[in-house]
């Protein structure tokens, strides 16, 4: 499955250079934005057009293929459904020269927008994990564009390890070899156990098939430790609070086993800072509830899609 164990002991520069465009064919395309090529897939089939726009966020150690199970159910909820690859995962490019921010990040869905033509219309957004983040950041900033929000298994609620972010971020050249030589072996054996868990699930091997295909390629370790130093060194709370006060429907999905974006703490919080907005909890789901509970996902959204 993937990679040999060997591969992520590959320093860096004996990886592979993501050229997206190679990969043709794909079911997407590319984008020329600010800080490179973007990777996308959009409905656009002319009954598509007509339909409220649904916007899919996907999280720190994913790309846009985390979606494969729960697109069609979306669609079947009537909305014509873009998923895209954030810069440093998927076929997108892997700028060295950025900070991983929540800027960034909604900077490249704003150009997004404006390149497809899609500014000119409500959206409904769905981000997991740090996308979660993103797609927080993204509605505090333009509530009015916003209708609803769906939140699976979000970041924002808390900062994880926050003294050693903050040594990263103040002394990054003692502490980046270091994290950059760690990181590719806690994915790669995070990533196994995942598929030993779901021998069966071909939505679950599909995607961790391809985060173990990642290792293999310049810019996403620096990326991932880059968003660690980011978008998700800070709490949302500020965003929040924002949304809170503004007309966006907000809906949040917790996993009761999810060791990344603790439960019940992570639901609290929400919940204190989104008054007058639901959170619900899945029981017996990890943190890749997205993938490997997505009918539960939809049981639990209920009516709000």
């Amino acid at each position: 499955m993937g990679i040999l164990a060997s591969e992520w002991r590959k320093d860096e520069y004996a990886r592979k250079a993501m050229v997206g465009s190679d990969h043709k064919p794909l079911p997407g395309r590319f984008l020329d934005l600010e800080h490179g090529q973007t990777y996308y897939e959009l409905d656009n089939k002319e009954e598509d057009r007509g339909k409220p726009l649904l916007i899919c966020i996907h999280g720190w150690s994913t790309a846009s293929y985390v979606w494969t199970a729960l697109k069609p159910e979306l669609r079947k909820k009537g909305y014509r459904v873009l998923s895209y690859d954030l810069y440093g995962r998927g076929y997108s490019d892997r700028p060295d020269d950025v900070a991983h921010t929540a800027e960034l990040f909604t900077r490249q869905l704003t150009q997004i927008l404006v390149h497809l033509k899609l500014n000119d219309q409500k959206l409904n957004i769905v981000g997991y994990s740090m996308g979660g983040a993103i797609a927080a950041r993204f509605a505090s900033e333009r509530p009015d564009d916003v209708e609803r929000l769906l939140l699976i298994a979000p970041a924002g609620m808390a900062v994880q390890k926050p003294f050693p972010r903050f040594v990263a971020r103040q002394i990054p050249r003692l502490s980046d070899p270091i994290i950059s030589e760690f990181l590719p072996c806690a994915l790669w054996k995070q990533f196994k156990r995942a598929a030993r868990d779901f021998p069966n699930d071909a939505n679950v091997q599909l995607v961790l098939q391809r985060q173990l295909a990642e290792l293999d390629y310049k810019g996403y370790i620096p990326a991932l430790l880059s968003s660690l130093k980011g978008v998700l060194a800070s709490k949302m709370r500020v965003e929040h609070e924002a949304i809170a006060d503004s007309n966006v429907k907000v809906l949040a999905i917790f996993a009761d086993q999810d060791s990344t974006i603790p439960h019940p703490d992570a639901q609290r919080r929400f919940d204190r800072w989104n008054r007058n907005h639901v959170s619900r909890v899945i029981k017996g789901a990890g943190h890749a509830v997205t993938y490997t509970h997505a009918q539960e996902i939809m049981t639990k959204t209920g009516n709000f899609l």
